[in-house]
């Protein structure tokens, strides 16, 4: 999208993306559509989507915590 030349005082009513990934950030296409809007989407323009939800649960999951942070239990004899 950075790449897009549309010309020189160009300006469209409304912006189509799918810029979400994976918690709706990881895939880094944000920057690129927010460049898009800031160049060529006219004042009254509409984005779409227009905004998000993001929803968060706790969770444990103590075998994996146990793989990634067991190693810290016995590092050479001592337990850190």
């Amino acid at each position: 999208a950075e790449d897009l030349d549309l010309g020189q005082d160009v300006k469209v009513d409304v912006v189509v993306s799918e810029w979400m990934g994976y918690f709706l950030f990881f895939e880094n296409m944000l920057p690129s559509v927010l460049s898009v809007r800031d160049r060529y989407l006219k004042p009254d323009g509409l984005m779409l989507p227009s905004s998000c939800r993001l929803y968060l649960a706790p969770l444990e999951d103590s075998a994996w915590r146990s793989s990634k942070l067991g190693f810290w239990k016995n590092v050479s004899g001592i337990d850190m």
